[in-house]
């Protein structure tokens, strides 16, 4: 647990090392040499765990890479760790298979490793367990106390296997012989692939957006993508692996898989020549691991022809399977960049909807004032944007309800509020509930007066107060009409039912 003065936790990449930092998603990446701007503590932090930090045998990393973050809690089970999961996915990616003439990969999947070190008390037994074992450097200094817990930390390696380590300790890779690639730089590798393909462009653009359904079915075949990348897997895991990265990619129902995968990839990628072979090979090799466990095909067959046969073996169908996933992926993912670019999905909204959704985020006492206001302004905006298409389900009492609970929010949140306009507001939030409205229109009336004049204007840098002055300018241009309909006939302003 974090004392006043452990306030981070380190999240490290042992295998990567960069030459100046680079931000991935919200994390900060940096050199273990590079310690400029951090407080003593957390130079120190840094240091401790970059010494802990070895290849094989005695040979200690010399640089890797880490970002600061605040602290993690690693034994709560609650905990979400869902967008440094999504970085690492994202590193994978980048590193897996520039090498597209031969297939291979640049680096294993092994070689984006996550290590999560929280400063903690720590289990004396756990760190250095004296059962069975012979230590071959000198005797730790390390005093237990009455608990048996010494200064340390909780670690967690790629989000599976929980550890405990102590200044001293070593922490190694998830294979043997796992090698450190000369020319590999985090930084570098990283500006030049957003250049060079949109797919990694993309990518690192969609770390930063909030969760979606696609993005979410992106970042799970993600996942298991580089699980097909692992160096431990034969190419027969490796299959099934991808198989399931494209089932996950391409949203393929629990039917007819071989088929739709095939229609999926050609509307995707086109119709390209033995492009459908490949995709009947490839699925049915992984019919046969998966039912039967074993397949003796794993190459492709470079042929025209459905039928079986192994005389033209070629490639393997994984690399193959790689190389159609990053495409398929790319193309999906310039697809979703287009489509809401030009905002296809607000298109399908009514504005109806709209209000009704600000009431609902307004009216939600769990989420915090500020927060709710913060949800004004981008609803506000695209309201104002479709605002003259005609919608025959657009009702008087819904807009009126969504500006009294904005009125009745921002008098909640600011009350250094100019004190005409927090009278007019209050007005509304306090005007009677009749059938007609005309109560409610009346104070709507004599708002859009004092905000004249009554254009709107809309910014990023608008305040809540000009938010919700801008929804009073909306749904009065949307309500005059029925508000002077009403005054003209003084038996219906006077109707209360």
């Amino acid at each position: 647990m974090a004392d006043e003065e452990n306030k981070n936790s380190i999240v490290m990449l042992p295998f990567l090392k960069t030459s100046s930092p680079i931000s991935i998603g919200q994390l900060t990446f940096r050199s273990t040499d590079d310690l400029e701007g951090l407080t003593d503590k957390q130079s120190s932090f840094v240091q401790e765990i970059a010494r802990m930090l070895f290849l094989q045998d005695n040979l200690r990393i010399k640089s890797a890479s880490y970002a600061i973050v605040p602290f993690i809690e690693l034994y709560d089970k609650e905990v979400n760790l869902d967008h440094i999961i999504n970085i690492q996915n994202v590193i994978s990616y980048f590193y897996a298979s520039p090498r597209h003439d031969f297939g291979d990969l640049f680096l294993s999947s092994e070689h984006a490793s996550v290590v999560i070190l929280s400063p903690d008390k720590v289990p004396m037994d756990l760190v250095h367990p004296e059962f069975n074992t012979i230590s071959v450097h000198a005797e730790s200094e390390h005093s237990p106390d009455n608990y048996r817990e010494i200064g340390g930390y909780t670690g967690l390696y790629n989000f599976i296997n929980k550890f405990w380590v102590s200044s001293g300790s070593r922490l190694y890779g998830p294979k043997r012989n796992i090698t450190l690639n000369i020319c590999q730089d985090l930084r570098e590798d990283f500006e030049h692939s957003k250049r060079a393909r949109a797919d990694y462009r993309l990518l690192a653009i969609l770390l930063n957006k909030p969760q979606s359904r696609i993005y979410s079915r992106i970042f799970t075949s993600l996942r298991w993508f580089n699980a097909a990348n692992n160096a431990a897997n034969n190419d027969s895991t490796a299959i099934v692996n991808l198989s399931i990265g494209f089932e996950s990619l391409l949203s393929l129902p629990s039917d007819e898989k071989t088929n739709r995968l095939i229609d999926s990839i050609s509307l995707l990628l086109g119709r390209i020549p033995r492009l459908e072979v490949w995709a009947n090979q490839f699925y049915k090799c992984r019919s046969k691991i998966v039912h039967e466990g074993f397949t003796e095909q794993l190459l492709f067959n470079a042929t025209d022809l459905q039928k079986d046969t192994k005389e033209q073996s070629y490639q393997s169908l994984l690399s193959y399977g790689r190389r159609v996933f990053q495409l398929c992926l790319g193309t999906l993912l310039c697809g979703a960049e287009l489509s809401e670019n030009s905002d296809l999905e607000e298109t399908f909204v009514t504005n109806q909807e709209r209000f009704l959704k600000i009431c609902k985020v307004l009216s939600d006492n769990k989420i915090p004032i500020n927060d709710r206001l913060k949800f004004l302004g981008p609803i506000i905006f695209t309201i104002h944007q479709y605002q003259f298409i005609s919608e025959r389900n657009l009702k008087l009492e819904t807009m009126l309800n969504a500006t009294c609970l904005a009125a009745k929010v921002l008098l909640e949140y600011d009350g250094e509020i100019c004190q005409d306009f927090k009278e007019h507001l209050q007005l509304l939030i306090n005007a009677e509930n009749t059938k007609n409205h005309f109560p409610k229109l009346n104070a709507l009336h004599n708002l859009s007066i004092l905000l004249q004049p009554p254009s709107i204007k809309i910014s990023s840098e608008a305040s809540f107060i000009d938010d919700v002055k801008n929804l009073i300018k909306i749904v009065w241009h949307t309500a005059f009409r029925d508000y002077f309909r009403i005054k003209q006939n003084p038996d219906e302003v006077n109707r209360k039912v």
